[in-house]
């Protein structure tokens, strides 16, 4: 089994950002991020372009292999652990597992990452998936299949990127990914409370959630409110460019809460969840 680590900074500072990739397996979000991040922490991101036989396929299995490989590389700094959609579970889950280890991590940063449960009541559909893993508009895609909907988005993609000759075939290993990340949860799987603190910020424009509780679940799981911050877009745009130095600003800020004064933060940061949509249609990475 390959390296999934990537060490984006080193820094002499005592703390480590420590983000762990989307269901699409892509850390490319994370470095696009990082220029907007201050220079006084380390930054690792976890990245998993394809299907490897010898990874094991469960949160439980991720979150202990991953950790592994960070406490590898850097067993001096105090991991923030930071998880988007499929990766939240798998943050919080590393956080446990680094506790169990005698390891106190700062906390847990979950970027519009829901427990199982309220994933379960998740609306959405295969053509909004699509468009968000390629990160194209697909409310004119009238098909159905997969197949049609990976040609779909590869004429698109390259009619934008000048890549004549694109196929849906040339997107389904992308999709494959994607998907064998989204089905472990499918086997059940149900999450462990941590210790550490946890802050959940929300897409605001995000309509996906339905009626769930703004923390997404996870004051369930932890048995104590966790903290939510609201930023720009929607699950699959928040991660965008535009949208990385408000994103930059609230992991930071919490990050020096948590370095101050340990636990829950007192006031969620972030921008209000009654600021004006952008109308920015549900398309990017994840």
């Amino acid at each position: 089994m390959g390296s999934s680590l990537v060490c984006l900074r080193a820094s002499g500072g005592r703390r480590a950002l420590v983000f762990i990739h989307p269901a699409s397996g892509s850390a490319a979000s994370f470095r696009a991020l990082l220029p907007h991040l201050r220079s006084d922490c380390s930054v690792y991101a976890f990245h998993s372009p394809d299907i490897d036989p010898d990874r094991p396929r469960s949160i439980e299995g991720i979150a202990g292999a991953y950790l592994a490989e960070f406490l590898s590389a850097d067993s001096r700094s105090t991991p923030v652990f930071v998880g988007w959609s499929f990766s939240g579970p798998v943050a919080v889950e590393m956080a446990r597992l680094a506790e169990e280890a005698g390891i106190s991590p700062a906390g847990v940063i979950l970027l519009d990452s829901a427990t199982h449960e309220v994933l379960g009541e998740r609306t959405t559909d295969l053509a909004t998936e699509v468009g968000g893993l390629f990160g194209v508009d697909m409310s004119q895609a009238h098909v159905s299949t997969i197949d049609e909907l990976l040609g779909h988005a590869a004429a698109l993609i390259a009619v934008a990127s000048d890549t004549p000759g694109l196929t849906g075939q040339d997107l389904r290993p992308f999709w494959d990914v994607y998907s064998w990340h989204q089905g472990i949860f499918d086997e059940g799987w149900r999450a462990s409370p941590c210790r550490a603190p946890l802050l959940v910020i929300r897409a605001r424009d995000e309509t996906g959630w339905n009626s769930a509780s703004e923390c997404l679940g996870w004051s369930e799981v932890v048995g104590c409110p966790v903290s939510v911050a609201w930023a720009g877009g929607t699950h699959y745009t928040m991660m965008d460019d535009s949208r990385l130095v408000d994103i930059a600003r609230i992991i930071e800020q919490a990050s020096d809460k948590w370095g101050a004064e340990p636990g829950s933060l007192d006031v969620a940061p972030g921008l209000p969840r009654n600021a004006p949509h952008d109308g920015v249609s549900p398309v990017g990475k994840v």
